[in-house]
């Protein structure tokens, strides 16, 4: 399976391409996409970046390539970490409804270029920020079951942490979710923490030690005071602000802590990464694993006995073919209560961003859909084309031109190789296949963006022509 990477060169970005090689995520047969801006630093940095992973990670890398235009996105799994971010610097907020608004039409932008030439089965993970934004957008285009934001899995997985580390433990050993908001209108709900080797009663007691007889009711004002107190401490020394955040209770570590990193003028890329990478695994398995994600709701959850329809952070199902089911059983008050709270808030963003919708809105039931309707699908009167490739002589030409082919949805109706000649080098590929003029050309362009084609021309053929014009060998 292929993954492409918007906004590679980024600092999430250049990150989250760097894990998924050095991890070994894809296998050597499979194509990394590396997107950037056509025209600007991105467009440039992106042939770069790919030289560099080539030259420190070619025994195990995947085959990797290179595109600029939205509409060249080829991919089982697209990462969306394109789009503008907040300065990480000492009193600096993060404005989320100016993010928002920038992020918007980048957003926008993929998505309409994801549905109108992608396979149709594509699964989008939104790391950019608002996550809830990029969701929003997302869903409504593709939809909601085939995209999923990260944020509340990075946030379940500093929980979870934070936990571990207070009881002496490994975080494996530590379940658990945090929902709600990415950001500071995250949810630790306390109510889904399981601790290995803990019967239930230890668990209570456990839980009961670590939230110092607090609730979530009182949660907000926390970080409002934490924040402030970290702001004046840091203004004399960071570190004693690190070490002001550890004396404090789990959950509000959850917020403090990545807060003060941002402040402090580094960011949190290698984590945010790492958190993203981890739900890219998930989906390129085959398996179904319980992970935590922003979605967008369609009444699959109720809170208080109300159906929650808009993005919002939950525990849920992830697969294959995106997230099939959410799982939250009844909560105590306050986790409802923090919860509405946080969807309340994600609809208020939305709407004034200019999204369309959010919790009661229109968006929702729109993203529940399977999407646009595709007028260039297989029950349409398709032409008849030839593509003649001219391809580097070595393993995993062919694999990933057929990559390309699968994931747009377009079978090959014939496939021929020509003998490899001269110095060995390259040889050439026909193949002939049935698709609209757009796909065709979408088709063209994405396949002349891999590192091992040199070259690549599609041209019309009769419809009743079933072979390439050249067949000598295979």
């Amino acid at each position: 399976m292929d993954v492409a990477v918007l906004g590679a060169t980024g600092d999430v970005g250049r990150q989250v391409v760097t894990q998924l090689v050095e991890r070994r995520v894809l296998p050597t047969t499979s194509r990394l996409q590396l997107v950037g801006r056509p025209g600007g630093a991105s467009g440039r940095a992106v042939h770069g970046l790919r030289a560099d992973l080539v030259d420190a990670y070619d025994e195990h890398a995947p085959l990797i390539d290179v595109a600029h235009s939205p509409a060249d996105v080829v991919a089982d799994v697209v990462v969306v970490a394109a789009g503008a971010t907040t300065p990480a610097r000492s009193g600096a907020s993060l404005d989320r409804t100016g993010l928002a608004v920038a992020n918007r039409e980048v957003f926008a932008e993929y998505a309409d270029a994801i549905a109108r030439h992608g396979s149709g089965h594509e699964v989008v993970i939104v790391v950019s920020n608002p996550v809830e934004v990029g969701v929003a957008v997302m869903a409504r285009a593709l939809g909601a079951r085939r995209v999923v934001g990260m944020g509340a899995w990075l946030d379940t997985l500093r929980f979870r942490r934070e936990i571990a580390v207070e009881l002496g433990v490994r975080r494996h050993r530590v379940g658990g979710f945090v929902g709600g908001q990415h950001g500071e209108d995250a949810v630790p709900l306390w109510s889904t923490v399981r601790l290995s080797g803990h019967d239930l009663a230890e668990r209570d007691r456990a839980v009961r030690l670590l939230r110092r007889g607090r609730t979530l009711d009182a949660f907000p004002d926390e970080i409002a005071a934490a924040k402030a107190e970290l702001v004046a401490v840091a203004a004399t020394d960071v570190g004693a602000a690190y070490r002001l955040i550890d004396t404090w209770p789990a959950d509000l570590r959850v917020v403090a802590r990545p807060w003060m990193t941002h402040q402090s003028g580094a960011k949190t890329a290698t984590a945010t990464a790492s958190a993203t990478v981890d739900l890219v695994e998930v989906v390129l398995d085959g398996r179904e694993i319980v992970v935590a994600g922003q979605v967008a709701l369609d009444g699959e959850v109720a809170l208080a006995g109300e159906p929650q329809r808009g993005v919002l952070g939950v525990p849920l199902v992830l697969g294959p073919e995106g997230w099939t089911r959410v799982l939250l059983d009844s909560l105590p008050d306050d986790e409802t209560h923090r919860l509405r709270g946080a969807a309340a808030a994600v609809g208020s963003a939305l709407r004034t961003a200019g999204v369309v919708g959010g919790p009661g809105g229109s968006a929702a039931g729109a993203a529940g859909a399977a999407g646009p309707e595709r007028t260039d699908g297989p029950e349409a009167a398709e032409p008849s084309w030839f593509a003649q490739v001219e391809g580097v002589h070595r393993a995993g030409t062919l694999t990933g031109l057929t990559g390309v082919f699968s994931t747009r949805g377009v079978s090959f109706e014939h496939l021929a190789t020509e003998e490899v000649e001269g110095d060995g080098d390259a040889g050439t590929i026909h193949v002939t296949f049935r698709a609209s003029e757009r796909r065709a050309r979408a088709l063209e362009r994405a396949v002349g963006r891999l590192a091992t084609v040199r070259s690549v021309v599609v041209h019309g053929a009769p419809r009743e022509t079933a072979a390439p014009p050249r067949d000598r060998g295979r």
